[in-house]
């Protein structure tokens, strides 16, 4: 298909770029595999290795459907959830905004029910709270209940 060979020289020319800007890091490194050039390097032999493989595929012709009402409506939601939850993060908290946000996107994106999207999203929140907050001391807005 030729969007997939268009996509992989793409992909290909990004990939030489990262190794290129990898190559130009390399002096500054710490060791051979520790330094600021791994990850461009890392990144830019992948994209390089997956545009070959999308420039040499013989591809199939794939069908593509809009999708129907109710997709769209759940992942222009799920758009505006996400939104809300960056906006208010800095005011309700990090705690409080995360669980509210993840009730709402268990319920639109998951399809539960109110009381398991409420209990899914309290055991999440508990769970990243633990890690970030508790184990790795990482600062997160607190917001107006300073929690």
């Amino acid at each position: 298909m030729q969007s997939d060979r268009i996509g992989g020289l793409i992909s290909i020319l990004i990939g030489l770029i990262a190794i290129w800007q990898s190559a130009k890091l390399f002096p500054a490194r710490i060791t051979t595999f520790v330094g600021d050039h791994v990850l461009p390097g890392a990144a830019g032999t992948i994209l390089v290795l997956l545009g070959l493989a999308l420039v040499a595929a013989k591809g199939r012709e794939i069908k593509v459907e809009f999708p129907d009402r109710k997709t769209i409506t759940d992942m222009v939601t799920a758009i505006i959830l996400l939104v809300i939850y960056w906006l208010a993060i800095e005011y309700v908290g990090y705690v409080i905004s995360t669980a509210l946000v993840l009730v709402g996107l268990f319920k639109v994106v998951g399809h539960y029910n109110v009381g398991k999207s409420v209990l899914l999203a309290v055991i999440t929140s508990a769970a990243l709270y633990l890690i970030f907050i508790y184990w790795l001391a990482m600062p997160f807005p607190r917001g107006l209940f300073d929690l």
